[in-house]
């Protein structure tokens, strides 16, 4: 196959600005890194107390922190995006906390406050597990809960596993993995892990895409208690639409993640 002059060109312009992406990438992720290592440092002098927004911020750098360009092995027949989409970059974790990235643990310690404080025995479900740096926490929050995490890919959580228990996690064994595709109706299998049990609190930290999310949403829905949280990351216009579509909801947004409710209980 024979390409012009200006088709080289474009070939070799478009390699040099993916290098320069790629550099660009490294240089933030290391600058994020050495900050990341100070706060770490900082937040384990200072001790918080469980729960607390600063501990929740300790906990995800403790168990890993910032991670990125983790490969998209396995991905759903139904995902829309393309090839290159899918390829390029890689996933992103252990960055929900931070105010060096999302900063949602203020948003977490205010609406994960009354479930610590009841002490009961409750049921989280997380999306979209990763490494496991979320379930992490939520194992050593929740030590009595039923702990339950939900990925298309669980082999970048198992390949972590023993990290993660030298660092003392999952010593009351409470973590479930069961593999979960989020753009599939799902809500015969939550049943079958899910038994009798019901969902206090969901995490949906997984793809971010619009469908993905509504149809996890209508999966987990007849397995939320009355009193239930259900968390959406890293989305910032999906509110509007679960607020259109689910009358019954409470649906609070803050930037890019969005905080539902039942309309019958007011988080404080």
């Amino acid at each position: 196959m024979i390409i012009t002059e200006l088709e080289f060109m474009s070939i070799i312009l478009k390699k040099i600005w993916r290098v320069l992406v790629k550099i660009k990438f490294l240089i933030s992720f290391l600058i994020l890194k050495f900050f990341s290592i100070f706060e770490l440092v900082w937040l384990k002098i200072l001790r918080p107390p469980i729960g607390t927004e600063k501990w929740l911020v300790l906990k995800e750098l403790d168990y890993g922190g910032y991670v990125t360009n983790i490969p998209r092995n396995i991905v759903s027949n139904k995902d829309p995006r393309t090839k290159e989409q899918i390829l390029w970059g890689g996933m992103k974790g252990g960055d929900r906390m931070s105010k060096l990235h999302h900063g949602y643990a203020k948003i977490y310690a205010k609406y994960l406050r009354p479930f610590i404080q009841q002490q009961k025995s409750i049921v989280l479900v997380e999306v979209g597990v990763l490494r496991g740096n979320g379930v992490a926490i939520w194992s050593e929050l929740f030590p009595r809960g039923r702990i339950i995490g939900l990925d298309i890919d669980l082999n970048h959580i198992k390949q972590n596993m023993d990290n993660l228990k030298k660092k003392g996690v999952f010593a009351n064994n409470n973590l479930e993995l069961y593999e979960f595709d989020q753009f599939q109706d799902n809500q015969n299998l939550l049943g079958r892990i899910l038994k009798n049990d019901e969902i206090d609190i969901c995490i949906d930290d997984g793809v971010h895409l619009d469908e993905a999310i509504l149809s996890t949403i209508k999966s987990v829905r007849p397995y939320l208690t009355e009193d239930f949280i259900y968390f959406i990351e890293d989305n910032s216009a999906i509110h509007e639409t679960i607020k259109r579509i689910y009358s019954d909801f409470r649906v609070e947004n803050f930037g890019k993640i969005t905080v539902i409710s039942s309309k019958k209980y007011y988080y404080e």
